[in-house]
């Protein structure tokens, strides 16, 4: 059905497609015939090419009831018979052309067909590409928002610093001050204690000297008691 369906629609193109042009009717050969192509209107005149069943002739004149002159596609001219010759294209060769137009679209629909599996094949692809690239987009974006988050994070914890710093700034110039007066007052120590430690070297030095001769006196003091103490005892 669908076939016969698809045969009418192909026929009505068909004719269309081999319809003549206004200007010069074309007529066919009829079915299963081989007609003789005359010089003149008779069986009489000399045969000029014997025509086959579907050989178009281009009418030139169409006045007598038994012949007409026609002229051939390589540009014979010469009479036929009438009743030999139709306007229709003779149904062979509308089936020939048909089968040949079905053939094609056959190729055509196979054609259509393996590129119908390759888009299919493609789309399958492509989703798999899609959806691997959207799983990957999907951990990217998570990972991305986490380091938002830890970079949102350090921004709060910096700005908290910077807040902290510009508090402790705004008395910088009395630090500064302080510092100065602490390193004069490190300095004014340090003298001081230069000073006291020569003074106690010189202090310490002193009291050698006066240990030592504290020392000898007493052992003079005690030679000469312990001389005169023999001259008594001498004496006795």
């Amino acid at each position: 059905m669908r076939y016969l369906t698809i045969l009418s629609i192909l026929l009505v193109l068909a004719s269309s497609v081999f319809a003549p042009p206004a200007a010069a009717e074309t007529r066919y050969v009829v079915d299963e015939l081989v007609i003789t192509l005359r010089l003149g209107k008779s069986t009489d005149h000399k045969i000029l090419k014997n025509l086959k069943t579907g050989t178009p002739l281009e009418v030139l004149e169409d006045d007598d009831k038994t012949y007409i002159k026609v002229r051939t596609l390589d540009g014979l001219e010469g009479y036929v018979l009438r009743q030999y010759v139709s306007p229709e294209i003779p149904k062979k060769q509308i089936i020939t052309k048909l089968e040949g137009l079905n053939t094609s679209l056959q190729k055509k629909i196979s054609s259509l067909e393996a590129a119908k599996s390759n888009l299919e094949k493609q789309l399958k692809t492509i989703e798999k590409n899609y959806n691997q690239e959207f799983s990957e987009i999907n951990a990217a974006s998570a990972d991305m928002k986490q380091k938002v988050e830890q970079a949102l994070e350090n921004e709060r914890i910096a700005a908290e610093k910077y807040t902290t710093l510009l508090a402790q700034a705004e008395n910088v110039v009395e630090i500064a001050a302080e510092r100065d007066q602490l390193l004069q007052k490190n300095i004014k120590l340090e003298a001081d204690v230069t000073l006291l430690t020569n003074e106690n070297d010189e202090l310490s030095d002193s009291r050698i000297i006066k240990w030592f001769l504290a020392g000898g006196g007493v052992f003079f003091f005690g030679w000469i008691i312990g001389k005169i103490s023999r001259k008594k005892r001498s004496r006795l």
